[in-house]
C-alpha cells in the first residue's frame, strides 16, 4: 500500500529526519512517497493518489496539512516530530515513529474537526484554533527557541504581553450569547492545548464538533502572570465557553489562525465555525476509535 509521507525535518531541532520516519514506514511494509512540507499544497497532495497520508512534523507542519486536505476521506497517520505537539497530544499519539507505525490500523480512526475563520479577507481553514489579544501578540514576541527552552520563552513572551495589554476592542457571541467584557485575550480552540501546552481549553475534544471559547478578563491579569510564573495548578484562570459557531465584531488588534499572525482591521466581522466534514486520524491503540464505521456527520 502507498503511503505520502509529509515531513518537516528542522522540527524539534530537527531530532527526527524525514529519512528516519521514512525507514520505520518501509520496514513496517508501505511504499512511501516524500514530500517535504514546504512543497505541499492541496494540488500536491491529491496527485499523489495514496492510501494513506502521514505528517511528520510539530504543530505547525500538522495544523497547515491538515487544514489543506483536499479529500478528507483518506486517513492520516501523525508522527510528532516537534517540541510542544499539542495536536498530537490531543489525540493520544506519542513515541518513536516505530511504535506509532506499529500500533496503526486502517481501520481506526478517530474525527479531527477542521474550522474556518471568514473575513475580509476571505476564508481560512484552521486545525487548533483561532485567537485575538495577548497570546497572539506574544506567538509574534517569542524568539526561536527549542525544547524546553521554546516552553520557557513563550510564557515569558506572553506574561510580557500580558503585562502591557489593553482589554481587546472586540464583541464576542457564541452562539448568540455574548462573552464577557474587558478580555486581554480570546482564544477559539478546537484542543486543548496551545503555544507552549498552555492548557487554555482542558475539555476541548477535536473531534466533538464544538469550539471551546477561552477568555481571560482584566481581573484576572494578575493571576494568570502568577500562574505563567508557577505554572503548578492546573487550572488556567479562565472562563470557558462552548459553541459551534462564533462570531467576532470589531478589530484594530493581532489576531491569529493556527500560528499564523495578522492584524485585524477595526470594525471587522469575523465568523468562525468548524466544517461538516472531519479528517480521519488513525487512531493509536489505546484510544477510542470508529472501528470499521464512516467518519463523516
Amino acid at each position: 500500500m502507498k503511503v505520502l509521507l509529509i515531513h518537516h525535518d528542522g522540527a524539534g531541532g530537527g531530532s527526527t529526519s524525514g529519512e528516519a520516519v521514512a525507514a520505520a514506514l518501509e520496514n513496517a511494509g508501505w511504499k512511501v512517497r516524500r514530500l517535504d512540507r514546504k512543497a505541499a499544497d492541496a494540488k500536491a497532495i491529491k496527485s499523489a493518489g495514496t492510501d494513506l497520508i502521514v505528517i511528520a512534523g510539530g504543530d505547525g507542519t500538522v495544523a497547515a496539512v491538515l487544514a489543506m486536505l483536499p479529500d478528507r476521506s483518506v486517513p492520516v497517520g501523525i508522527i510528532p516530530t516537534g517540541t510542544a505537539n499539542n495536536i498530537a497530544r490531543s489525540l493520544g499519539i506519542a513515541g518513536a515513529p516505530e511504535a506509532i507505525v506499529a500500533g496503526w490500523d486502517l481501520d481506526r480512526r478517530q474525527r479531527f474537526d477542521i474550522g474556518t475563520a471568514e473575513g475580509a479577507w476571505g476564508r481560512r481553514a484552521f486545525a487548533e484554533g483561532v485567537g485575538f489579544g495577548a497570546f497572539a501578540d506574544s506567538l509574534r514576541l517569542a524568539p526561536r527557541a527549542d525544547g524546553e527552552e521554546k516552553f520557557r520563552t513563550g510564557r515569558e513572551a506572553l506574561r510580557n504581553a500580558l503585562r502591557i495589554a489593553a482589554p481587546v476592542a472586540l464583541e464576542i457571541h457564541v452562539e448568540g450569547r455574548q462573552a464577557p467584557g474587558d478580555l486581554l485575550l480570546v482564544e477559539i480552540l478546537n484542543v486543548p492545548l496551545a503555544g507552549p501546552r498552555l492548557r487554555l481549553a482542558p475539555g476541548a475534544d477535536p473531534g466533538d464538533g464544538r469550539l471551546h471559547v477561552s477568555c481571560l478578563g482584566e481581573s484576572a491579569r494578575g493571576a494568570m502572570e502568577r500562574w505563567l510564573e508557577s505554572g503548578e495548578d492546573p487550572r488556567m484562570p479562565v472562563e470557558i465557553l462552548t459553541g459551534h459557531e462564533v462570531v467576532v465584531l470589531g478589530g484594530g488588534i493581532m489576531m491569529r489562525i493556527d500560528d499564523e499572525c495578522r492584524w485585524l482591521k477595526p470594525d471587522s466581522k469575523v465568523s468562525i465555525r468548524l466544517e461538516c466534514e472531519p479528517v480521519q486520524i488513525l487512531a493509536p491503540p489505546d484510544r477510542p476509535a470508529l472501528a470499521g464505521q464512516p467518519v463523516r456527520r
